[in-house]
């Protein structure tokens, strides 16, 4: 039995989206083509909304409303009502199982989980239920921020839980850190060894999102130049056919006269933001980024965000390397216009 686990129902009225996207989805269902999955999370109904006005824009969706304990305990909530919505679109389902503590993603958790036999166990049994009782195309293993040192037991637990999930006729899907390079001393994707989890899972979510953020110094959020790098060392060494590259539909907003107020922004606040301020949107070539600067009450800020043509660009990437397709973070932070992006591509 799995501890505070959730089943509950959800409700909404359905809106029709524009034509050209229902003959892609039509299209889709048909021949699949490219895959496109967005993160649903339980943010007190926006992700329930979104998903009922814009179904017609993705053919996966990705639950990421489960978190496992150091002892492999998954607790979280199924939106009944909504996963179920999405399957009857026709949509793969996956449940997001990650090692996410009260503020952050946890090292010890992921650790704890890793290690210990019994954890791991106890992880898969819980997973497996989830999977049932929500009747889910597969599992996503988010699990981040895992020790460097712990690369060969990372390999080793993802491939015991795809052994099991594949037994039971589940799909394995791991979200993984976008890097240029294999580096395994480096702190953040040093536990990621991409071409060993290539060869053990359906899909390497490849988390091409978040170059820079609030933590650091201004910049681009997933900069085109960045972005392709990543891309081309993720396909030397893993199936491009097994990678969907990340897309983010937000940006982030660095206060210079207070670090302490850096935030994230979604796509459809920075367009806000943007008429508000009455700022001029700039262009950064060498990343093929938007960005713009404006002060409000004394303090200077810059925002680096994606748009159209940002996104546009990104996308092609799928087709010209033969990729599974986009996962984009997350669903009700951007609208039509993003979704006209997404789908710039021809896919």
């Amino acid at each position: 039995m799995i501890t505070g686990f959730m089943l509950r129902g959800s409700c909404g009225k359905v809106s029709l989206f524009p034509v050209i996207l229902a003959v892609w989805y039509l299209g889709m269902a048909g021949g699949r083509g490219a895959e496109v999955l967005v993160y649903y999370q339980d943010d007190g109904g926006v992700s329930s909304g979104a998903l009922r006005t814009e179904y017609q824009s993705f053919n996966e969706l990705a639950s990421d409303t489960y978190t496992a304990g150091s002892r492999g305990v998954v607790t979280g909530t199924t939106v009944m009502g909504d996963v179920e919505f999405a399957q009857q679109q026709g949509m793969k389902t996956f449940a997001t199982v990650s090692n996410y503590g009260r503020t952050d993603f946890s090292p010890e958790i992921g650790q704890a989980v890793i290690r210990s036999a019994a954890a791991t166990k106890r992880l898969i049994a819980d997973m497996l239920n989830v999977l049932a009782a929500g009747k889910y195309t597969g599992i996503n293993i988010d699990f981040e921020a895992i020790p460097h040192r712990e690369r060969a037991a990372f390999t080793k637990f993802i491939a015991t839980v795809a052994e099991q999930m594949h037994t039971a006729g589940y799909q394995v899907m791991v979200s993984v850190p976008a890097e240029l390079k294999d580096d395994p001393g480096d702190d953040w994707s040093g536990a990621f060894d991409l071409k060993a989890l290539g060869k053990i899972v359906d899909v390497l979510q490849l988390m091409t999102y978040d170059e820079n953020g609030t933590w650091g110094k201004p910049g681009p959020v997933a900069g085109l130049d960045w972005v392709t790098a990543c891309v081309n060392y993720a396909t030397s060494v893993a199936p491009a056919a097994k990678i969907s590259m990340g897309i983010p539909a937000y940006g982030y907003d660095w206060d210079l006269t207070k670090p302490k107020n850096n935030t994230s922004i979604t796509w459809i606040a920075a367009a806000a933001l943007l008429t508000k301020t009455g700022a001029a949107a700039q262009w950064d070539a060498a990343s093929s980024s938007p960005w713009f600067s404006y002060t409000l009450n004394g303090h200077n800020h810059v925002v680096w965000y994606e748009n159209a043509q940002s996104i546009g660009q990104k996308v092609l990437l799928v087709g010209a390397r033969g990729l599974n397709g986009v996962s984009i973070w997350a669903l009700g932070m951007g609208d039509a216009s993003f979704w006209q992006a997404i789908h710039s591509g021809g896919f």
